[in-house]
C-alpha cells in the first residue's frame, strides 16, 4: 500500500468519523461538528451523565441546548415547524432539567418564560447536522454544547459539516450483506426460508422471510413489517402489530408464495426506548403522532428504501403490497419496484388499541377500511 493512502485500510476517512460521531453521541460523550472556522460541541442529552454534564457545562461560556422544531412546538417555546431551535439554559440549569426541556424525561409543562429561544440560530446548519447525527443514533434529538470557533478541542472528535452531508444519506443508499440463511418452518407457513441482511451503513439487521416458491415471473405477494418487540414477541395490545404479521403469513401461504420482510424500524424508526417515552406520552393523553413530535421525531421517521434494496436483492421487482399505508406503495415505486396491486390487511381492534389505530388512519394517511398497516 502507498504511504500517501495510509486510511485505505479502513475505507474513506470522512465515513469514518461520521460512524464514530453517531458512537461517541451514543456513549454520552461530545462532539465537534466544525465548518470555516465555526464549530458547535455538543452532547447528546438523552446519554449525557452528570460528570460529563458538569465538563460541558463549564466549558461552556453560553449554554445552549438544540432540539428539532417538532420539540420546540410541543413544548410551547416556538411556533417554528421546521429546523433546529437554540435554546439558552441559564447557568444554574440542572441535567434533571435540561432532560425535562428536551423531552427526554418528561416531567410536565416546560416554563417557556424561563428560556430564550432563538428559532434561527447562526449555527443552524452545524445544529440540523448535529441532530441528524443524534437521529441516526436512533438517539432523542437534543443536543447541549456551546458554540466554538472551530478549532479542535483537547479529547473531543471533531467531524466537518460536510462530511456529515455527504455520508449521512448513505443511510438512504444500502449496501446490504447477506449474512445467513435456513429453512425455518412457521406455525402458518411450513415452506419457509429466512434469510439475514445486515446494511454496511447503518448495521442495522433486516431480516427476509420467502414462503413457498414466489413466482418472480408475476407479481409476487409480499409484506412490509417494521419489528415491533411489544406486539410481535409479547403480544401487546396496545397496537395490531403482531395480529398484522401473524396474519401476512398465513395469507402469503394461501396465495401460493411470497415474501415479508421484516425491518429494524421499530416504533415507526425511532428505536424501542423511545417507543416506550412516547407509551408514556400517550397515557397522558397524546395520540401517536402527537407522542413522536414531542420527543423531536418527525410523526414517522421510517425510509422504505431499504425495502426495495432488499427485494432487488432477492430478485422480486413486480409485486402485490399487503398494507392499508399508502406511503409503503409510493416509496417502493420510488425506488423501482412496481407494484401492481395491494392486498388490505385486516384486524381487530380492542379497548387498548382503538385511538391509536385512529390516529393511524386520521393523521397518518392509513386506509379507512381496515386498521392499519
Amino acid at each position: 500500500m502507498s504511504s500517501s493512502e495510509p486510511h485505505a485500510i479502513n475505507g474513506n476517512p470522512s465515513a469514518l468519523l461520521f460512524d464514530r460521531a453517531v458512537d461517541e453521541l451514543r456513549r454520552g460523550r461530545a462532539i465537534q461538528v466544525q465548518e470555516k472556522g465555526r464549530g458547535l460541541i455538543l452532547a447528546a442529552v438523552e446519554t449525557l451523565q452528570p460528570p460529563q454534564f458538569a465538563r460541558v457545562a463549564a466549558a461552556a461560556g453560553r449554554p445552549l441546548l438544540f432540539v428539532t422544531a417538532e420539540r420546540a412546538f410541543a413544548a410551547g417555546l416556538t411556533r417554528q415547524l421546521s429546523g433546529p431551535v437554540a435554546i439558552s439554559t441559564p447557568v444554574e440549569t440542572g441535567l434533571e432539567e435540561l432532560r425535562a426541556v428536551a423531552g427526554v424525561d418528561d416531567s410536565g409543562v416546560v416554563d417557556a418564560a424561563a428560556f430564550t429561544v432563538d428559532a434561527a440560530p447562526e449555527s443552524a446548519a452545524l445544529a440540523a447536522a448535529a441532530l441528524q447525527l443524534a437521529k441516526a443514533g436512533r438517539l432523542v434529538p437534543a443536543l447541549f454544547g456551546f458554540v466554538t470557533d472551530g478549532r479542535d478541542a483537547a479529547g473531543v472528535l471533531g467531524i466537518p459539516l460536510g462530511d456529515i452531508k455527504h455520508h449521512a444519506p448513505r443511510f438512504g443508499h444500502h449496501a446490504l450483506q447477506l449474512l445467513s440463511r435456513a429453512r425455518v418452518p412457521l406455525a402458518d407457513a411450513v415452506e419457509s426460508e429466512i434469510a439475514v441482511f445486515r446494511d454496511e451503513h447503518s448495521l442495522a439487521e433486516h431480516v427476509a422471510v420467502v414462503i413457498g416458491k414466489p413466482d418472480a415471473t408475476n407479481a409476487v405477494p409480499v409484506r412490509l413489517h417494521s419489528a415491533c418487540l411489544t406486539g410481535d414477541l409479547l403480544g401487546s395490545l396496545r397496537c395490531d402489530c403482531g395480529e398484522q404479521l401473524r396474519t401476512a403469513v398465513a395469507r402469503i401461504a394461501a396465495l401460493g408464495g411470497g415474501v415479508l420482510l421484516y425491518l429494524d424500524q421499530e416504533g415507526r424508526g425511532i428505536g424501542l426506548p423511545n417507543k416506550l417515552r412516547a407509551y408514556v406520552l400517550q397515557d397522558g393523553g397524546l395520540d401517536t403522532v402527537d407522542a413522536d413530535q414531542h420527543l423531536g421525531f418527525l410523526a414517522d421517521e421510517r425510509s422504505y428504501d431499504v425495502a426495495a434494496a432488499l427485494l432487488q436483492e432477492l430478485g422480486y421487482k413486480r409485486i402485490s403490497l399487503l398494507t392499508n399505508n399508502p406511503q409503503k406503495i409510493n416509496s417502493l415505486r420510488d425506488h423501482g419496484i412496481e407494484v401492481v396491486g395491494r392486498l388490505p390487511l385486516v384486524t381487530t381492534s380492542n379497548t387498548h388499541n382503538e385511538r391509536y389505530l385512529r390516529a393511524k388512519h386520521e393523521r397518518a394517511g392509513h386506509l379507512a377500511e381496515e386498521s392499519s398497516g
